[in-house]
């Protein structure tokens, strides 16, 4: 009897433990992320380079393929820019780089966002 209940309790451990591995090995969906492309952030009515948003963008992502930052044709180029951070791919760059981008694209006393194809909650 003790073993019957003993192999029992060690079944069920197994069986708790192999159902546990298996939902956290799932990927959980990705609620409302959206992918965008152009500049958010404060100060955007008053600049001239809003009207020139796709100059813009494609001008970095040229610099990025210069820059070998991330190579031509590998999949699809993704990056995001402000005064913080600079995210190209999923990966942050190193602050000299970012502040090379930030300082050449972003302008003083601007909070911007300028993105392509990123993906935000």
């Amino acid at each position: 009897m003790k073993t019957t209940k003993t192999l029992i309790a060690a079944s069920l451990m197994f069986f708790i433990t192999a159902v546990g591995l298996a939902q956290n090995n799932q990927k959980e969906p990705k609620v409302n992320e959206r992918t965008f492309t152009g500049i958010t952030g404060q100060a955007i009515k008053e600049s001239s380079e809003v009207s020139n948003v796709e100059k813009l963008i494609e001008e970095i992502s040229n610099e990025i393929y210069k820059e070998k930052l991330a190579v031509a044709g590998a999949g699809k180029l993704s990056y995001m820019l402000n005064n913080k951070e600079f995210i190209i791919n999923g990966v942050l760059q190193k602050s000299e780089i970012q502040q090379r981008y930030a300082s050449k694209y972003i302008k003083k006393n601007t909070k911007w966002n300028i993105c392509k194809n990123y993906k935000m909650k």
